[in-house]
């Protein structure tokens, strides 16, 4: 009788268990991940602009968010004044670092908390690529995926993204 009694209570136990087990791993294995709010390639500067403001409107929505900026160098669109149309350039050295600055200046312009935004230098693609992304805290950061593994750079010194603003 008592093995009968044990075998039932298991049989009871058992979808009560199997159902507490499968909450808790899901909560365990449930970290946040960011999210990859926009990406762009050649932008005007007011198109640019844009992007950033609204990139501080998400992050203000989240206060306890980081933003990751991914710059990935590679060639460029600019104008040239000789054949007056717009060409792909090479970039110059150093791209990546003027991309940050510019946003940097941004950023306090529009009194945007600077420490909120981690640079990452993404390495190259064909084109220069910029990726945005939100991650909520505790979060693992995004990681960067070039396409390139070295780049030809052209000469010159590099500029941010808006020459007149930033």
């Amino acid at each position: 009788m008592r093995i009968r009694n044990l075998f039932n209570l298991g049989f009871q136990l058992t979808p009560a268990c199997l159902l507490l087990s499968i909450l808790v791993s899901n909560l365990i294995g449930q970290t946040p991940s960011p999210n990859k709010i926009d990406e762009f390639f050649h932008l005007p500067c007011d198109d640019y602009l844009g992007r950033m403001d609204a990139m501080f409107s998400q992050a203000d929505s989240n206060p306890n968010s980081t933003i990751y900026l991914i710059v990935y160098e590679g060639k460029e669109r600019r104008y040239n004044a000789k054949r007056k149309r717009t060409e792909l350039i090479l970039p110059k050295f150093g791209t990546a670092t003027a991309k940050f600055r510019s946003i940097k200046t941004y950023a306090r312009w529009r009194r945007f908390p600077v420490d909120r935004i981690k640079f990452v230098s993404g390495g190259f693609r064909e084109n220069l690529t910029v990726e945005i992304w939100l991650a909520p805290a505790g979060a693992e950061p995004p990681k960067p995926t070039p396409t390139m593994n070295k780049m030809k750079y052209g000469k010159g010194k590099p500029i941010g993204f808006c020459t007149d603003c930033c």
